[in-house]
């Protein structure tokens, strides 16, 4: 815990512009033109044009006077072959700014165009901490999912089609000029993903708060996302109240704003290998992993678990014994709950390549701060046990 207590002495917030609020997707348009934009490269999946949410960005932009190219063919876990062949649409139609709409997947793929068109070269060529050299183009990511935080964040999660592996890149360069959030838009998603990408935001946060690059700006950020995760993530999926959406939706930008600056930890080191593999759904190989890793984390952040067991909802009268059952109840039983995946048998995870994942996380950037220092046999124990 020496090196916590040091970094917190240092703080460091960095953060988009952000605007917030029920039917302000009609501001799209707007925030493009204001970053001076004339042309829009609109990059999205076929996921939300199927929901109707393209065709009214498409309406918004027009309204705005902007021209605008519809660059929809991205898919879950954004592969480099899409994000160069919309790089290759953004030159040829001669845009000006990029606008993200949709989850992770979307949005990163508009990072990683904006890299490609700006900086040249390949998407893999960015990999790590501040590879980019030159400014990107104006970025604008509007988020309907609630657990990405992409669009605050200074990562950009991309699959390598040919390693079958994740590639993460990390920069400030990647953080747009402005997330615009419509909590609306929500509405359309089906229970299966306000499920999986609220447990991202959970993971996140949780990762975020135990991180060694935690900060109390961070802590802020990370426990409110987590205090609104657990009062609306169960009745969220089950009844889909406007409110409940609503506060996933703000869950989701605080956990990003947290883990943007203090970054994860084991669960997503452990979840990039797997989800490179596999095309897993990014929010149920969190799930899955998240109760396993905060067992292992817990001994060695002892000192932050009654603040964590307030921000769940509960009070331990500064018992750390007390909090860590309760955190570790919480957590199961509130993924149980949501109807959250509970083993990696179950989204097709092979046994056989358990140590290899374990190997691959060792190189992810997440592993860097975690609160427990693992090696390649610790990671393997936790993934047997999410087995």
């Amino acid at each position: 815990m020496g090196n916590l207590q040091s970094n917190m002495q240092h703080c460091k917030f960095e953060v988009p512009e952000i605007i917030f609020g029920r039917g302000l997707l009609n501001q799209i348009g707007a925030c493009a033109r204001r970053l001076g934009g004339h042309k829009v490269l609109l990059v999205s999946d076929q996921g939300l044009f199927s929901a109707g949410w393209v065709d009214k960005a498409l309406k918004h932009i027009v309204e705005a006077g902007l021209k605008v190219v519809l660059y929809d063919n991205v898919t879950s876990n954004p592969k480099d072959v899409e994000v160069e062949s919309g790089a290759l649409e953004y030159v040829r139609h001669g845009a000006d700014v990029i606008v993200g709409l949709g989850g992770g997947s979307a949005m990163d793929a508009a990072k990683g165009i904006a890299i490609l068109v700006s900086n040249g070269g390949r998407i893999r060529d960015y990999v790590g901490p501040d590879k980019i050299i030159r400014p990107l183009p104006p970025l604008v990511l509007c988020p309907t999912t609630c657990g990405t935080g992409s669009d605050v964040s200074q990562f950009a999660i991309i699959n390598d089609t040919e390693q079958r592996c994740k590639l993460t890149i990390m920069s400030r360069c990647v953080a747009p000029d402005i997330s615009l959030t419509d909590p609306d838009t929500l509405e359309t998603l089906p229970d299966e993903f306000v499920c999986t990408t609220a447990t991202d935001a959970l993971s996140h946060a949780l990762e975020a708060f135990f991180s060694v690059a935690s900060t109390s700006l961070t802590d802020v950020h990370a426990i409110k996302a987590l205090r609104l995760v657990s009062q609306s993530m169960v009745e969220a999926v089950k009844e889909r109240r406007p409110q409940d959406l609503e506060n996933l939706a703000r869950a989701s930008l605080h956990a990003g704003m947290a883990f943007s600056n203090s970054l994860l930890g084991i669960v997503h080191a452990l979840a990039h290998p797997i989800g490179g593999l596999y095309d897993a759904n990014h929010g149920s190989i969190n799930a899955i992993l998240l109760p396993e890793v905060v067992k292992y984390d817990i001994p060695v952040v002892t000192e932050k678990l009654p603040e964590l067991a307030w921000g769940l909802g509960r009070r331990t009268d500064g018992n750390v014994d007390v909090a860590s059952d309760i955190i570790q109840e919480i957590l199961v039983e509130m993924l149980e709950a949501a109807g959250a995946p509970r083993s990696l048998r179950s989204i097709g995870v092979k046994r056989e390549d358990l140590p290899e994942l374990a190997k691959r996380a060792l190189k992810d950037v997440c592993i860097v701060t975690s609160p427990r220092q693992a090696d390649a046999q610790d990671l393997l124990a936790i993934l047997e046990r999410a087995y």
